[in-house]
């Protein structure tokens, strides 16, 4: 197929050097219909693959939860404080390999060291079925977290180099829906695997630990076999060279495009060194961006893993538990796609970012003055709203910070240095939650809520920051440098 772009710099297609160049205003009519197509067609491609991993990686992460409504405690004889621990070296275990997960990913490349991971950690999710003691215990969840770290900010870097930066709070709205849709449909489909508790002499919360970590080792091999090699080559194993995602034309409108937004068009071949990671370390907004994740993701990692818990104490069984927390993670995807189409559409970020916060500060408040005296149901309507952001404000974040980053190194170590934010409140917030404390957990929301007004000021006071050191109006609310 031929192309309008002729001369200019070089440029990958298929694995194939090509010229392009930008579009003259002559061409703009039929290109800006072919970029629509092929933004579509990325959408449909991208977004699947890696949310579908993303979905995974939650659901081994997160169905903790589930299992904590199940007999995991007796079974291994610990209590729920001994449980946390384990919850804290998965955390741990993910802050510590998240920037050297980037690193590797760099040197063998997206599809290659994103498909190892997610088949490692496969494999450790589905073995977690069969621990006889708390060590055992311990041991899995630590080296679950080092084979999960890196996965989420390597996918978002090799995600973003695909769009122009005024596309990427939709995309990474849309990536995250993979693992919210995860933490919705775990409590579903854990209240399901639940019914097998005895079968085969097999607990619920081993059938949960061995379906789960099964399903993770499809996800990595679907993951293997269709995800595209690198920008603008769309030949995924699957096709054996002989088909591509892509037509030629197709792949230098893509590489153009990306270069006309000043992105760098073949990233995946990026180097990471030391003064890189410095460098974006020592930037001021980075900073900021880092612990406003931390601190609200803190708020939020303690209370979604404790809902479930929370829910059965209202007086429902734990199959309705687990079924009935996923609501609210429901609520948030809407919520989170509103707010991310009007945050692109806008080109502001940081009063969206407030915006769910606010929502988060209110709903914390209501929670923790919540009557005991009140029926189950408007307990349950009261942890619903409360939730019903979830993730939102740490996404939305995410984003914020993704369309400030002026270099694909500053970007992937950006988009490490959040992860590590969040993965770091679950060592914290995992603890928030204390078996002293239950059922009714009062300090722990009191905890929440000031974690909550504190990630209200620190958004408050970045989008302050933006105003003051960016030169255009536009780009004081958070929008783009460039």
């Amino acid at each position: 197929m031929t192309s309008d772009y002729q001369g200019g710099p070089r440029g990958l297609a298929n694995g194939v050097a090509v010229d392009y160049q930008s579009p003259s205003e002559t061409q703009l009519d039929n290109i800006l219909p072919a970029e629509d197509k092929i933004r579509r067609k990325l959408d449909l491609i991208l977004l699947p693959i890696l949310g579908l991993a993303f979905f995974a990686l939650q659901l081994d992460r997160g169905n903790i939860g589930a299992a904590l409504t199940s007999t995991i405690t007796q079974d291994l004889g610990i209590t729920t404080n001994q449980l946390n621990v384990g919850t804290q070296l998965l955390s741990a275990g993910i802050v510590v390999t998240e920037i050297p997960s980037n690193i590797l990913l760099q040197r063998f490349g997206p599809k290659k060291w994103l498909s190892f991971q997610v088949l490692a950690w496969g494999l450790v999710a589905t073995f977690q079925a069969f621990v006889k003691s708390y060590p055992a215990y311990l041991a899995t969840r630590l080296l679950l977290g080092l084979l999960e770290g890196g996965y989420t900010p390597g996918a978002l870097f090799y995600l973003t180099s695909w769009y122009k930066k005024d596309e990427i709070t939709l995309r990474v709205s849309l990536f995250y829906f993979g693992a919210s849709f995860s933490s919705a449909t775990s409590s579903l489909i854990s209240a399901g695997i639940l019914r097998l508790s005895g079968k085969n002499g097999l607990s619920g919360w081993q059938w949960i630990f061995l379906v789960e970590g099964l399903i993770t080792i499809f996800i990595g091999l679907v993951f293997l076999l269709a995800l595209p090699p690198k920008v603008g080559d769309g030949r995924p194993l699957i096709s054996g060279g002989r088909w591509s995602y892509f037509t030629d034309s197709e792949s230098r409108i893509i590489l153009s495009r990306l270069k006309n937004d000043q992105q760098k068009t073949d990233s995946t071949k990026m180097k990471i060194i030391g003064r890189d990671v410095w460098n974006t370390v020592r930037r001021l907004n980075v900073l900021q961006h880092v612990f406003l994740s931390l601190v609200s993701a803190t708020a939020v990692v303690g209370l979604h893993t404790y809902t479930p818990s929370i829910i059965e104490s209202f007086g429902f069984d734990n199959i309705t538990a687990n079924a009935l927390a996923s609501v609210p993670i429901f609520a948030s995807m809407l919520l989170l796609l509103i707010l991310s189409i009007l945050s692109d559409s806008t080109g502001c970020h940081g009063p969206f970012v407030l915006i769910a916060i606010t929502w988060k500060v209110i709903g914390f408040a209501f929670l923790r003055v919540m009557p005991q005296t009140a029926s189950k149901w408007h307990k349950y309507g009261t942890i619903a709203g409360a939730s019903a952001m979830f993730a939102s404000m740490h996404i939305l974040n995410v984003s914020w910070l993704a369309v400030n980053c002026t270099s694909p190194q500053e970007r992937s170590v950006a988009m490490a240095l959040m992860c590590m934010a969040s993965n770091s409140a679950g060592i914290t917030g995992s603890q928030i939650f204390r078996t002293s404390d239950k059922p009714l957990y009062h300090r722990a929301l009191t905890a929440t809520c000031a974690l909550a007004g504190a990630s209200w000021v620190q958004t408050v006071l970045l989008i302050i920051y933006y105003f003051l050191t960016r030169p255009r109006l536009g780009t004081r609310l958070g929008y783009p440098l460039s």
